[in-house]
């Protein structure tokens, strides 16, 4: 079980054996559908598109993965999304005060570094930007006040009329050397990596413009996985979220990933920040995330 206690910035990272035998290993039968929320948090299906064919294969995926619920040190890449795009709408919070998009993220992902810390000091960070190409900003370090100072540095900038996430993958490759254990079913990893990608465009598809090999070599480590933050603009013909959305979830070949999509809603910002701080060889599959909230009825 995961609890958030936002208030009093409490978070537990521990999710308790659901399914899968009493060894410690699960074999989870997922059914992925992507669904999007706009600012009114209203849900529905992606409507057909050129980007929908990349997620067309996860609607029946069926899973069966051994791996040890180890909670061994995470070694997490932090990639940031600093275009900011013609009209972009600001965060309005209850008291009516508004914030930019990238002022919101530093605040949210502040507090995952210094949760996701204070859970376990061994965690280490490191921070990327993207914008036109991607920027490996900080290296791997386990002082969280490290990455919030290189965060509070970072400016908006001009969005850019493409995405290459060819680079992205390419750049994490070249920074990170993944681990190598005999028996990987049975053999805790000395350490696992964690890119969470936060993606903050409405009107620019990502694409691999240079393939996806590196990317596919990556993912299909069982020492590294991808979770994905989506910010966009509340959905309408005007943009291209939905679109964008469906290539996100396409990122998610092995079923393990967290894709989650937030518009301009400061809590749900957070929260989603909060699910992030579960281990990715202790948590469950996106579709069967379940909260407790502390200090409810």
């Amino acid at each position: 079980m995961v609890i958030l206690h936002v208030t009093d910035q409490l978070f537990i990272d521990n999710i308790a054996p659901a399914r899968g035998n009493q060894e410690g290993w699960c074999s989870i039968t997922v059914s992925y559908t992507s669904e999007m929320s706009g600012e009114d948090g209203s849900s529905g299906r992606s409507s057909p598109s050129e980007a929908q064919e990349a997620t067309e294969h996860l609607e029946n995926v069926t899973i069966e993965r051994h791996v040890p619920r180890i909670n061994c040190p995470e070694h997490i890449i932090l990639v940031v999304d600093v275009c900011k795009e013609e009209g972009n709408t600001p965060y309005k919070l209850a008291d009516g005060t508004k914030f930019s998009a990238l002022y919101m993220v530093k605040r949210a992902l502040t507090l995952f570094l210094q949760n996701k810390h204070a859970i376990d000091i061994r965690h280490k960070f490191a921070l990327v930007v993207l914008h036109e190409s991607p920027i490996w900003l900080h290296d791997f370090t386990n002082n969280p006040k490290e990455i919030i100072s290189e965060l509070d540095d970072i400016d908006d900038a001009l969005a850019t009329s493409h995405c290459d996430l060819s680079l992205l993958f390419d750049l994490i490759a070249q920074q990170i050397s993944l681990p190598s254990c005999s028996n990987p079913a049975v053999a805790p990893p000395p350490c696992v990596y964690r890119t969470i990608l936060l993606y903050g465009r409405s009107q620019c598809l990502p694409q691999f413009l240079e393939g996806k090999g590196v990317f596919t070599h990556l993912i299909q480590s069982p020492h590294f996985f991808l979770d994905v933050l989506y910010m966009h603009e509340a959905p309408c013909d005007d943009n291209k979220c939905e679109g964008i959305f469906d290539i996100l979830c396409g990122l998610d070949e092995s079923g393990w990933s967290y894709v989650l999509e937030v518009s301009r809603n400061a809590t749900k910002l957070h929260n989603h920040c909060g699910s992030l701080l579960a281990h990715p060889l202790q948590r469950p599959t996106q579709k069967d995330l379940r909260y407790t909230l502390g200090g409810g009825d």
